[in-house]
């Protein structure tokens, strides 16, 4: 059976499940078995270890490892899915320089601090507080499957602070150190991630158009491909003189144009393929013939980047001998001759599934397939473990009270008050709380302060009528007549000229107050028209229309600023179609073109 190896930066670990075609089921499961992956590894998780879910570590038939920013939240974060029925590791360390602490050891004891036996080795060579530095931000796992040493990783992005680029220099020459260390060291190495690194102008549309404007030996592309990041990962990989790497991937396409596996959403640019590649699968020079087909999968979505994959041969051939894939990258003893003899021992200490929040349980969804659990729950919330069934005819039947938990014989309980828990009974809204009805007749008037007082209790009693006395404010302004309290609306037809009445409404009851003869109001009223009264709100919460593209003569979208100076958070206009494969367009009015115009404008 051959192995699948997957890499993919998701830019959020849910981000995924919202898209087809694993947002029908929205299992992690589900999506590896679509992508038909045996180790997955994913990087930008934007996740602490606390917001780990059962879904994202209980997976059946899966283990997996993470390794999250000691600091910055919601910020990198890398993680390893392995396949148990095919590929299992032995070892496995979070970081790349070996100076972070491993699960369960004592205290200031390091990966590169451990036994020969126990460590991957391999380590660069670099300074304890530096090393901490580079591994505090979760961009590194390395797993050892026996027949090779696997690195995932999320490496820094270029920008234009110093402190950055030194950092990114930095990771990447540890993570190049530790590379070469390893193959001295007679072992194999697959590396998987995002590089965030674009080496030759084939991998990158803004180099390529630049080149087909400018010319390839024109000073900017010149100072492009001297950029140091770009040269360590060209020395790196075939066919430099110093190569102990093949990208895997362009191996098999060594001449493909347009190959991206990353586009910048803030400008639209993926339907119009105008990206760049900087996810690589690379793996060491003995290694390139082991593998018989590799690609991304640009048709993929749920992130900004597709997934990249790389599939190894279910035989290989090792000093001119051929050998079964599942007997080499398993513990041994596992499989012999591609068949599984044992079971798998315990994973590495790394594992998720031993953190002691998973450590022993299943998935929420294995759980409920395994039945009903015996157990009733209270009213209160708490769980109470309920008697064995009764039997025979003198069987006692359960019946909580409002004290204590006691049996009663079954003769002496209404089948009404048999179950789990009794419902409280509703009490009238016409008692108080002593159970007494209210008298209401006129020889027991109680006096002003305590009728007050009743009433006050009348409207807390009863939050149904009062709420019934109260009408929306839609329905106000909605209404063309005048809005007549109850006391109003009955004497509606006596002589109102005579006499008037103030109706008071106070927590739902009503007070009528007589007052003295008075002259009708011949004041004229203005009389509101619905219509402008709905257009002038709907003009007041309706933000501005945007302005019309040059180009095409269609609604504008809004962008904001995010490269460093004195313009980053301003917001500005743009063309709201796709940036095309040639990039943004030099040249505007173009009404027939499909792609992104150069209008611009800054948002005022």
């Amino acid at each position: 059976m051959s192995i699948r190896i997957v890499t993919w930066n998701v830019n959020g670990i849910k981000n995924p499940l919202g898209h087809m075609p694993w947002s029908e089921s929205k299992s992690f499961g589900t999506m590896f078995d679509i992508l038909e992956a045996d180790v997955v590894c994913f990087q930008e998780l934007k996740l602490q270890r606390k917001d780990l879910r059962d879904d994202m570590v209980l997976i059946p038939g899966w283990d997996s490892y993470f390794t999250f920013p000691r600091h910055k939240k919601g910020y990198s974060g890398v993680a390893i899915y392995t396949r148990q029925s095919k590929i299992a590791p032995i070892k496995a360390e979070e970081g790349i320089t070996g100076y972070l602490e491993p699960t369960g050891a004592a205290r200031n004891t390091f990966y590169r601090s451990l036994p020969k036996d126990q460590q991957i080795g391999g380590y660069p060579t670099i300074d304890k507080n530096d090393g901490i530095k580079l591994d505090s931000e979760g961009r590194g796992l390395v797993v050892d499957f026996g027949l090779f040493v696997l690195i995932g990783t999320y490496c820094p992005v270029g920008r234009d602070e110093a402190d950055r680029q030194d950092f990114r220099m930095s990771w990447l020459t540890a993570l190049e150190e530790r590379i070469r260390n390893l193959t001295k060291m007679g072992r194999r190495v697959v590396t998987i991630g995002d590089l965030n690194i674009s080496p030759e102008p084939i991998d990158s549309a803004d180099a390529w158009e630049m080149r087909r404007r400018l010319g390839p030996d024109s000073v900017e592309m010149v100072e492009w491909g001297e950029a140091p990041a770009k040269k360590l990962l060209r020395g790196l990989c075939e066919p430099s003189e110093e190569a102990v790497m093949v990208d895997v991937v362009r191996q098999f396409f060594p001449d493909r144009v347009a190959m991206y596996t990353h586009w910048d959403t803030r400008i639209n640019a993926r339907p119009g393929n105008y990206g760049s590649r900087i996810d690589y699968i690379v793996a060491s020079s003995s290694m390139k013939d082991w593998f018989e087909s590799a690609n991304i999968q640009n048709e993929l979505h749920g992130s900004d980047h597709c997934p990249v994959y790389a599939v190894l041969k279910p035989e290989i051939e090792i000093d001119g001998e051929k050998k079964v894939l599942l007997d080499l990258v398993n513990p041994a003893g596992v499989f012999v001759g591609g068949e599984k003899k044992q079971k798998l021992p315990p994973p590495p200490k790394m594992s998720a599934r031993l953190i002691s929040h998973f450590n022993g349980r299943q998935s929420i969804k294995d759980m409920f397939q395994r039945g009903p659990i015996g157990r009733a729950t209270s009213a209160a919330g708490s769980s109470i473990q309920p008697p064995s069934e009764p039997s025979g005819e003198n069987a006692e039947a359960w019946v909580p009270t409002s004290s204590q938990n006691t049996y009663l014989p079954s003769s002496q309980v209404e089948p009404s008050q048999i179950g789990p828990c009794t419902q409280p009974e509703k009490r009238p809204l016409d008692t108080d709380s002593n159970g007494d009805s209210l008298d209401t007749t006129e020889a027991s008037q109680p006096t002003p302060k305590k009728a007050k007082a009743t009433a006050f209790t009348l409207a807390k009693k009863s939050p149904a009528k009062s709420r019934r006395t109260q009408k929306p404010i839609r329905s106000l302004l909605q209404s063309s007549t005048p809005v007549l309290t109850p006391s109003e609306s009955s004497n509606q037809d006596d002589n109102l000229e005579n006499s008037s009445r103030l109706s008071v409404v106070s927590n739902g009851t009503s007070d009528l107050i007589a007052s003295g003869p008075s002259e009708p109001d011949t004041t004229p009223k203005k009389v509101l028209d619905q219509t402008e009264v709905r257009a002038s709100w709907k003009k007041l919460f309706t933000k501005p229309a945007p302005p019309l593209c040059v180009g095409h003569s269609e609604p504008a979208k809004k962008v904001q600023v995010k490269k460093p100076g004195e313009t980053k958070s301003l917001w500005f206009w743009t063309c709201a179609r796709p940036v095309g494969p040639s990039g943004p367009k030099t040249k505007s009015g173009r009404s027939n073109d499909e792609w992104q115009c150069n209008y611009f404008e800054w948002y005022r």
